[in-house]
């Protein structure tokens, strides 16, 4: 009969024929036959129908096999005894799917038999292992229908629980669809309903612990995993979700990698369609390990997964959820942009997707999509240019209230981190296109980064400050030195300054607080100042000591040298009082490093220098202001404004009647008097401090003047101080250039005011911007270029066909945006129209180089290329270098050790496999936000000028 069955399956006849004489075959199971014969055809059946990869084989063999049997049960009963069912689920062979099949249909045979209940026993023995040695979908699959069919096979007591984790165990292990993705997901479905309804059996203890092998499994390096076993979401009971997430943030020990990865792959479940509720689950774990202050994983996860959680809202089966994860993703990462910041580029193609359906649920999804895009754009301010393109997009929804954004942003933050912690370094992975170096925020210390970004594109102050000699490594003049030799030659993305923090901070400044970026500028100029001239009248006492006396002439070259800071930024202003009763005048001369420039419409402004007393008291409630103020006011107010509005005003001549009138000593009395503003003295490098915040009396609140200005490339600053010029008066070179540049601003329709008196041309190269909508919160970000020019004569001849003065630019056009570790191209167009496009970011401290022709730097240098400062610095001290290559080496020692580490994490991980052998490692938090502190009372600082810390 065997060589029957095999001559009929090998022949050459169509397989419609081969299966008539099947059919024939297994009609004559009815007639009697010998045992052996009978036998034979039962082993022969079976092996085509578990090892012959052919159809016909297979469905025609267990035809036969269930004829022959039904009709010799005696027989059949003998075969199939307990060691052939064991063997059978033991079995390795090509068609493993077909064996539970096989077992199944049996025993419908072998039902009214003896051996019928014990063979139940005996799958319901073996069927954790049959699952743990069957890793495959179909055999699982079909083993759960035949635990279906005879519900006596199903493990009992405690081993339900242990069955529920081989069967989760062995999904895990199934492998990836080949083809049939359907059949895949119908199959995972038909597994987790089983595991479902066990778990419906019992109580929580064994969902507890069906839900512990899932964590173990997902945390485990050495199991690569399927996502498959995120079908398994959906059928979890909401309320378990919530104890398993605790139990495993809050009571196991599970160490970071593993709850990173184990994270990591349950949002990778995110992509499955039936896991309906795996949004809920890892918003769960996201808001544990944020209270339990697990910083590390959650900032590793973010930006890991937050493209793939991004590319899912692409996706209509499953776009619900994976738009809450992302838009929790994103609220709660307020330290750092760089996750909003990864997926900005493909914002355009995830709303056109979701604009082009017309369905109800997209649309909705469109405005929630935007709506945390608004969010996300308020609270990282300072990147215009990468955010213009997606403002274009979203212009037509809804945008949000600020107030309403702060309460989302609220709501979502992470557990706040220790004051005084050191682990505040954001993650930045690699250099900046540009060559530039960022700076690290510190916790709140941008008003630091961008101060120095500024100064350091000062080329000529940075120059200056190279040239110093070493005072000592705890000078701040030094650590500045340090500071800047880090910027130029650092092969870090991003150095992080925790020395020049600590050096430079002011006393009254709060450690983690944001404060005010102009009053650390005054201190810390103030400060290098201080130092230089200490370190001049050491010098001189030294000089003393040693000859017994200094010459003359060397004791005044000590005492009248200019420290670097009046070189670069020392001005000179004169005011002068004029008595309209007797006409009497007095006269009185401040030294100052920034002009503060208040707004014409805000009369009542001080109006104070940087470095000296008050010049002008407050003029008094503005109901005693006179109707001329009061009309000029108005109509400042109704118009654009343009800087030269401000220095005129700041230049404006100004009565002192009423409650500021004037003592003249020559009347004995107050008497009206005018009080008139000259320079005397311009300095180098320009500053100035738009006065934007103000205090409200009568609310007692400090608020912000949003008022736009043009801030040109190119201005005539007026002044007095010709006489005071020498150096270039044998060609008056620079009356030439001042000349043609004045006069050519004029005819594009700029008043420079300068008719009466003399003028200094100044280029723009850096400008502050404040990002906030009071003095009590916000962020600094910083514009700057380099401030080198070439010859300005040779230049005039160039903009005589200039019709805007927009056109009229000395400087190199190449623009920077500084924004902490962030450092990106620009352009000037940029930040003149930021207020226009981002209504809270203003400028806020302007700085301008002056251009003389003496100044000019050679022609070798390109303007036209992108300039390092190696290029255009003078060879940097031994000393600063080496402590930059030494730094440099520590940086490729770091690269090493996380590498070498990383691989020792996975060996570890690879031994490890009991849920509660991991070690736990806190971290200490991310790094602070630029979003304010709690503020603080205004500093009378300067002049009595108020710079509100913020």
């Amino acid at each position: 009969m065997d060589a029957l069955l095999n001559g009929i399956l090998s022949s050459k006849h169509p397989d419609q024929l081969k299966k008539q004489l099947l059919h024939k075959i297994a009609d004559k199971g009815a007639q009697p036959q010998a045992i052996k014969t009978i036998k034979s055809v039962f082993e022969l059946t079976i092996n085509w129908y578990l090892e012959i990869d052919n159809e016909l084989a297979s469905n025609e063999g267990l035809t036969i096999l269930k004829s022959w049997a039904k009709h010799n049960l005696s027989t059949f009963e003998q075969f199939f005894d307990r060691d052939y069912l064991v063997g059978l689920l033991l079995k390795k062979c090509r068609r493993e799917c077909n064996i539970p099949i096989l077992v199944k249909e049996c025993l419908h045979l072998l039902q009214r038999s003896a051996i019928f209940y014990s063979h139940l026993k005996v799958v319901e023995a073996m069927a954790i292992n049959y699952v743990q040695q069957h890793p495959s979908m179909a055999s699982i699959v079909n083993f759960i229908s035949l635990l279906r069919t005879f519900k006596e096979c199903i493990p009992k007591g405690d081993f339900t629980s242990k069955f529920c984790v081989a069967l989760i165990n062995g999904v895990a292990l199934v492998g990836h669809p080949d083809g049939r993705v359907l059949e895949y997901i119908q199959g995972s479905e038909l597994i987790f309903k089983f595991i479902n309804a066990l778990w419906n059996q019992a109580d929580s203890r064994f969902i507890l612990e069906s839900l512990k092998a899932v964590f173990t499994l997902i945390s485990d390096e050495s199991i690569e995993m399927t996502f498959c076993l995120g079908a398994i979401v959906q059928h979890i009971p909401k309320e378990m979700i919530d104890i398993v997430v605790k139990y495993a943030v809050f009571e196991s020990n599970i160490d970071d990698d593993s709850m990173t990865r184990a994270l990591n792959r349950i949002i990778g479940w995110i992509q499955w369609p039936t896991a309906v509720n795996v949004s809920v689950w890892i918003i769960g774990f996201l808001q544990s390990l944020a209270a339990e202050k697990r910083f590390t994983v959650l900032i590793s996860v973010t930006e890991d997964k937050i493209e793939q959680v991004f590319k899912a809202v692409e996706l209509s089966q499953v776009r619900k959820g994976a738009l809450n994860v992302l838009t929790h993703m994103l609220l709660s990462f307020q330290h750092s942009p760089e996750p909003f910041h990864k997926i900005l580029p493909k914002i355009p193609r995830v709303m056109s997707i979701l604009t082009t359906e017309t369905s109800a649920p997209s649309q909705d999804c469109a405005v929630r999509l935007a709506y945390l895009i608004h969010c996300c754009m308020y609270h990282h301010a300072g990147y215009p240019d990468l955010y213009d393109p997606v403002m274009e997009i979203i212009k037509d929804f809804p945008q949000p209230d600020p107030d309403e954004i702060q309460k989302k942003l609220a709501e979502t933050r992470w557990t706040n981190q220790k004051a005084g912690n050191k682990n505040y370094v954001v993650k930045v992975t690699q250099r900046s296109e540009t060559g530039k170096t960022g700076l690290h925020n510190l916790g709140n210390t941008c008003f630091m980064n961008s101060i120095v970004q500024a100064l350091f594109m000062a080329d000529g102050f940075r120059r200056s400050i190279f040239s110093l000699s070493s005072m000592g490594d705890k000078n701040l003049s030094t650590k500045l030195q340090q500071l800047f030799a880090f910027l130029s030659y650092t092969q870090r993305p991003a150095y992080a300054p925790i020395n020049f923090l600590a050096a430079s901070r002011p006393p009254w400044f709060t450690a983690g607080h944001q404060q005010d970026c102009s009053e650390f500028l005054k201190y810390l100029l103030d400060q290098i100042h201080e130092e230089e001239k200490t370190a001049v009248k050491k010098k001189k006492l030294s000089i003393d000591g040693k000859q017994g006396q200094a010459t003359t002439e060397e004791a005044s070259e000590t005492t009248e040298a200019n420290s670097v800071i009046e070189d670069c930024f020392g001005g000179q202003v004169k005011t002068t009082y004029t008595c309209l009763t007797c006409k009497s005048e007095s006269s009185r001369t401040e030294l100052f490093t920034d002009l503060p420039l208040a707004f014409p419409e805000y009369g009542t402004c001080e109006k104070s220098l940087v470095g000296g007393d008050s010049r002008r008291k407050k003029s008094g409630d503005s109901s005693k202001a006179n109707d001329e103020d009061k009309k000029q006011s108005d109509s400042a107010a109704s118009k654009k404004l343009h800087l030269n509005d401000l220095v005129q005003f700041y230049f404006k001549p100004e009565k002192m009647t009423g409650d500021n009138k004037y003592f003249c000593e020559k009347c004995g009395e107050l008497q009206d008097a005018e009080r008139s503003i000259k320079l005397t003295q311009v300095p180098d490098t320009l500053i100035f401090t738009l006065l934007r915040f103000s205090y409200d009396a009568k609310r007692h609140t400090r608020t912000k003047i949003f008022r736009d200005v043009k801030y040109p490339r190119t201005l005539v600053l007026p002044s007095d101080c010709d006489s005071a010029e020498t150096s270039e008066k044998p060609t008056d070179r620079r009356k030439s250039v001042r000349t043609m540049i004045t006069n050519k601003i004029e005819e594009c329709g700029i008043n420079t005011n300068t008719s009466n008196s003399k003028g200094e041309i100044y280029s723009l190269f850096g400008v502050i911007i404040h990002s906030g909508v009071s003095s009590e919160s916000g962020h600094y970000y910083c514009y700057a270029r380099h401030s080198l020019f070439t010859n300005p004569e040779a230049y005039c001849d160039k903009v005589q066909d200039c019709k805007d003065e927009d056109e009229i630019d000395f400087l190199q056009n190449k623009w920077y945006l500084f924004n902490d570790s962030s450092v990106s191209h620009a352009h000037f167009n940029s930040f003149s129209n930021v207020t226009q496009r981002f209504t809270k970011d203003t400028p806020y401290i302007l700085l301008y180089k002056r251009i003389t022709p003496s100044q000019a730097e050679g022609q070798d240098i390109d303007l036209n290329k992108s300039l390092h400062t190696s290029e255009v610095d003078p060879p940097m001290r031994a000393d600063l270098r080496a402590l930059v290559n030494k730094d440099n080496t520590f940086f490729l020692q770091e690269q090493e050790a996380a590498a070498k580490t990383k691989s020792t994490k996975k060996q570890d991980t690879a031994n490890t496999s009991s849920w509660f052998n991991w070690n736990n490692d806190d971290d200490n938090g991310p790094p602070g936000s630029c979003g304010g502190g709690d503020g603080g009372s205004g500093f009378g600082g300067l002049n009595g000028a108020n710079r509100f810390i913020f």
